[in-house]
């Protein structure tokens, strides 16, 4: 019985396990997509990121002018005399987004409804009725800190907001 508890220690055991070889690891899975259906999954996503982003791109390129009209916005405001300026900014601004043919023959009245069609919110007809063509026309025109505020606020909220099809 003796011999029989020996195998049984821990000792013996060793012994016997020593003889058993470690089975090796597997490789490591490759991330890499086996079938090429995936390789035609991965070519579209990137053909419809870049095409985003050249999208993207097109529309802050079409958008310069209104990055440009609010900072002479900007710059006629800290002017004392820069309230006057701001029948000339609309005017080109409208220049830049509409056809010539569309934006020359508008004045007054018409000038100011127009300018509210192409814009949600804008109230350039009832708000500031006639102070566009006094502005532009008028050598002498007075106008309260209020009204120039609220008239800034207007003209920013035009060029940032009025619809355009750059197409």
């Amino acid at each position: 019985m003796s011999t029989t508890v020996e195998t049984l220690k821990p000792m013996s055991m060793n012994s016997m396990l020593s003889g058993l070889a470690e089975p090796s690891l597997p490789e490591n899975i490759s991330w890499i997509p086996n079938a090429p259906g995936w390789y035609v999954v991965a070519g579209i996503i990137i053909c419809v990121v870049l095409y985003r982003a050249y999208l993207a791109y097109r529309q802050y390129q079409a958008n310069a002018y209104r990055r440009m009209a609010l900072i002479e916005l900007d710059k006629l405001q800290k002017h004392s005399e820069g309230v006057k300026q701001i029948p000339h900014l609309l005017r080109k601004t409208a220049l830049d987004a509409y056809p010539r043919s569309l934006v020359s023959p508008l004045l007054g009245s018409q000038w100011e409804q127009w300018l509210d069609e192409q814009c949600q919110g804008s109230q350039f007809s009832t708000q500031f009725n006639g102070l566009l063509a006094s502005l532009s026309y008028s050598p002498k025109v007075s106008i309260d800190q209020h009204q120039s505020q609220g008239l800034y606020a207007q003209v920013a909220h035009w060029i940032q907001h009025h619809e355009v099809n750059h197409g």
